[in-house]
């Protein structure tokens, strides 16, 4: 199982302005993820994210979405549930192929939700 969540995470962060995917338990604890080292600003993001993640996943739940778009500073984080007990989150610059990593990041999802059932 841990192999197949590593290699879905390698190929959503391969694609071309991808910054990090995190894939976290709903309660804000990472994973897993990828990223290309540190980056400081990077690091705050994922700080930030960590404090966020059950709250915006029982608002996602209580509204009825299948994902969900932030922009903080110069990135765009897509939170996407992948399971009743996790969550994606890819995080790319604001310059990357929006449609396509939202695609990616939604097959990703719907991958990982068979590994974690």
């Amino acid at each position: 199982m841990a192999k197949g969540l590593e290699d879905i995470l390698d190929d959503l962060y391969d694609i071309e302005g991808v910054e990090a995917c995190i894939l976290y338990r709903i309660d804000g604890v990472p994973i897993t993820l990828r990223t290309s080292g540190y980056k400081e600003e990077l690091l705050n993001t994922m700080f930030w994210l960590e404090k966020q993640i059950k709250h915006v996943f029982g608002e996602m739940n209580k509204e009825g979405l299948n994902d969900t778009i932030f922009y903080f500073r110069n990135n765009r984080i897509l939170i996407a549930p992948s399971s009743n007990s996790t969550v994606l989150v890819t995080i790319t610059t604001e310059e990357a192929n929006q449609q396509l990593i939202s695609m990616e990041t939604l097959r990703a999802t719907r991958i990982i939700e068979k590994c974690v059932t």
